[in-house]
């Protein structure tokens, strides 16, 4: 294989070690947009051949960002350059450079593959709370290890790596250049500096570039694409090591007037504030009921796979739907995050998804934070939670432990030859130990069940196979997940028919709600119809008329919702709404440094320091249409109730375990 050699005028002819320099910056660019090409193939299912102009544009906006990231990567070698150029060492360079470049090469291309697998399952790039929280856990990285070709993909990068990286060399090698006098080189230097300098911080903009740019167009898929993955994981570790400022980005009024505002926002005709610097509220009551709670967290239920809220699909929940029709049933409730972590400690904690890390994980949770399992014990209620995989993922052993929880009861607490899926036992036999575990409860008990089957493989047990259909082709995953959905379903309708025949059904209250749904739309609007959830209250033996809520709700409000039912006797600080005596709802979602936020048919969304609008919700949620509002009252009364929402949400979580808010 013959190369060209590439000249330059004498006299003014660059030093070799500078053209060097710049040609791995320029290599760096190129591999960075192969693989961006090979994200773009990934997402083909959900690609429109009408907007190939679109697609196209992705890669020319993307490089700024990629030259960000290629600068970035080339300090080291510019500190080596800055040297060589000064003091010249003949080949010191260009070993430091081929030596460094393999390495480059390498790792660009591993976080590249981990980025298009991390946006196939989570909608979202590769980025730092990913890997902290999932990628680094015990069972994820089964998982991980269990479904895909982790060793021949290891091989394969190895392979791949090595031969771009000795197409660079080759071409390395070949280039010519001058020594050139002292003045020439510090010319050279100078400016090779300031082209470094201003490819850093992405051009002579007022601030330096932020992955804001890559949201150019309306098309998602376009707008993930020109998103650099490199430069998205490296935004979240800086995020993530100033997690101290995240506290800054919710900090919008007086801490006075946004408490007034959160608490006006929560307003409850039977449940009233006992204070004026706090959200502690109590019920009036005649007296507290007894009632056996049963709350049933669902792995992954979308309400695009729920019979009673998606009429248009088939339903994969049928004794859920019955459920919602002979129950109290929510058609407007959506997840408050986007993990499992969020949607446990929502839940539990009736505290909504602040930006950082999940409330399960921070350090605050270690105080005295309240939560549905403390409330319950307080006032005599045995309190169970069951779970058929790892309690120690996310730290859920070690956060419901110190929050009220008597009993975990994990996997190693079933019969070690049960069945199940490299997260955990299917679901079928932990609904069947729940059984048990009410059938020996002496006193009232709050049993809190966590399912774990309806997640990725979507594997089914052998024994379902010939009960569960198969679904056709639809918004996700072929069908898999419908059948999944199916199978916790099915086993769903079997406890619930055990249940029926034993003393404390008719004195228990059953939640089903879903800890966070998944991405099967791709729209500018996908956030907000992702995080629709099944939510259902059903309690036959309550003489509880059925009815159906259509107004805002979040995961947050099932904790008040049940102490509203109970008359729960003392006081509780919780931040969701009774929403059985709330004429009005809410919602609000965070994810990352954005959040929206839903009440009446409004729709605010908010990049945190970057964006912000307001829509008119015109339909059902998945099939809405959203309305760009320009009425600047309506603008500002929605963007005041999210943010002194928000802000006092923060604000209190940081109170938990001190004498005084």
């Amino acid at each position: 294989m013959s190369y060209r050699q590439i000249h330059f005028s004498k006299g003014i002819a660059p030093p070799v070690d500078l053209i060097r320099f710049w040609w791995g910056f320029l290599f760096l660019i190129t591999l960075m947009n192969f693989w961006r090409l090979a994200f773009l193939i990934s997402q083909h299912e959900f690609l429109i051949a009408s907007k190939w102009d679109i697609y196209l544009k992705s890669f020319l906006i993307g490089i700024r960002l990629d030259a960000v990231v290629a600068s970035y990567l080339m300090l080291p070698l510019g500190a080596a350059l800055i040297v060589q150029l000064i003091k010249p060492k003949k080949s010191i360079f260009r070993y430091s450079l081929n030596a460094y470049f393999s390495l480059l090469t390498l790792l660009i291309s591993l976080v590249n593959i981990v980025d298009i697998f991390v946006f196939l399952e989570f909608d979202t790039h590769l980025n730092f709370l990913t890997l902290k929280s999932y990628l680094w856990q015990k069972d994820s990285m089964s998982f991980i290890f269990e479904e895909y070709p982790v060793w021949p993909a290891i091989g394969g990068l190895l392979l791949f790596s090595g031969g771009v990286f000795t197409l660079f060399w080759q071409i390395s090698k070949h280039i010519k250049g001058g020594t050139g006098s002292a003045l020439v080189r510090i010319q050279y230097l100078i400016a090779s500096i300031i082209i470094l300098g201003l490819s850093i911080r992405g051009g002579l903009q007022e601030r330096p570039i932020d992955w804001g740019h890559a949201m150019f167009s309306p098309d998602f898929i376009a707008n993930q694409t020109a998103l650099n993955s490199l430069f998205f994981l490296g935004r979240s570790v800086v995020q993530f090591s100033s997690e101290g400022k995240a506290d800054e980005l919710t900090q919008y009024y007086d801490t006075k007037e946004a408490l007034h505002t959160s608490r006006e926002l929560l307003e409850d005709p039977r449940m009233k504030f006992v204070d004026e610097v706090s959200m502690t509220r109590h019920i009036d009551s005649a007296s507290a009921k007894d009632y056996n709670i049963i709350l049933i967290m669902l792995e992954s239920h979308s309400a695009a796979f729920t019979g009673y809220l998606h009429t248009d699909q088939p339903s994969a929940t049928p004794n859920l739907d019955r459920m919602a029709r002979q129950g109290i049933s929510f058609t407007n409730c959506f997840a408050n995050g986007i993990r499992s972590a969020q949607g446990i400690s929502s839940i539990i904690m009736s505290w909504p998804t602040l930006p950082g890390l999940p409330l399960i994980s921070r350090t605050e949770s270690i105080n005295q934070v309240p939560s549905l399992g403390s409330a319950l014990k307080a006032v005599g209620y045995s309190t169970v939670f069951m779970y058929g995989g790892d309690a120690q993922f996310d730290n859920m052993n070690g956060f419901l432990a110190i929050h009220g929880y008597d009993r975990i009861i994990e996997r190693s607490d079933f019969d070690p030859e049960l069945s199940g899926t490299s997260w955990g036992i299917f679901d079928h036999s932990v609904f069947r130990r729940s059984l048990e575990e009410l059938d020996k409860a002496s006193k009232p008990t709050l049993l809190t069940l966590f399912t774990t089957t309806n997640h990725q493989p979507w594997e089914i047990p052998p024994e379902y196979e010939s009960i569960i259909p198969a679904f056709p082709d639809s918004l996700f995953r072929q069908g898999k997940v419908h059948r999944s959905m199916a199978y916790v379903d099915h086993a769903l309708g079997e406890f619930m028919e055990e249940a029926s025949q034993h003393d404390w059904y008719d004195n228990s209250i059953f939640v089903f709600i879903a800890d966070h749904g998944l991405n099967v739309y791709k729209s500018t609007f996908a956030k907000i119809q992702n995080a629709h959830i099944p939510f259902v209250i059903y309690a036959p033996g309550l003489s509880l008329e059925p009815q159906t809520i259509d107004q805002p709700v979040s995961q947050v409000d099932v904790a008040p919702t049940l102490l509203g039912l109970i008359d729960y006797p003392r006081t509780f600080t919780f931040f969701g709404q009774n929403t059985l005596s709330k004429k009005s709802g809410l919602a609000c979602k965070v994810i990352a440094n954005e959040a929206f936020w839903v009440q009446d048919d409004y729709f605010y969304f908010e990049r945190f320091g970057q964006e912000t609008a307001l829509y008119k919700i015109q339909s059902p949620v998945e099939d809405a249409v959203f309305e760009p509002v320009s009425d600047p009252q309506l603008f500002n009364h929605y963007q005041k109730n999210f943010r002194s929402y928000l802000q006092t949400a923060s604000t209190q979580f940081k109170t938990f375990g001190n004498e005084k808010h």
